[in-house]
């Protein structure tokens, strides 16, 4: 099982950039996680491509209702063999690994660097 989500990074200049981050539930293992300022299902879907390979042996996707997980993107996460399980509204517990991810990221990341641009995340 894997699950997926964005979190808003705000850089010195005062930009957004979306961090996207892929883990796996079973060993808390971040299996992909990239930046961008303008993020769209096409980018996302392509994120998904890299994060999850061709021979993988994962049967659900988690994510929320985020307008970025498009159905486009839900049926092309289908095609690779992967049930999407979207989160009910407003429940932030139903993707509880992924969010306290998030909430790590900010606390012992973000907290101590703002970045600069897209790339200095990386």
């Amino acid at each position: 099982m894997v699950a997926a989500d964005f979190l808003v990074a705000i850089t010195a200049g005062f930009r957004w950039l979306y961090v996207f981050v892929v883990m796996e539930i079973g060993s808390r293992r971040i299996l992909h996680c990239n930046v961008t300022a303008h993020p769209s299902a096409v980018w996302t879907l392509q994120q998904f491509r890299e994060a999850v390979p061709s021979d993988h042996s994962y049967h659900f996707l988690i994510h929320d209702r985020d307008s970025i997980f498009s159905t486009e993107v839900d049926e092309e996460l289908q095609a690779f063999g992967l049930k999407v399980l979207r989160t009910p509204v407003q429940a932030p517990k139903a993707n509880a690994y992924c969010e306290r991810l998030m909430g790590t990221i900010r606390r012992e990341c973000l907290d101590y660097v703002i970045p600069f641009s897209e790339k200095h995340p990386h």
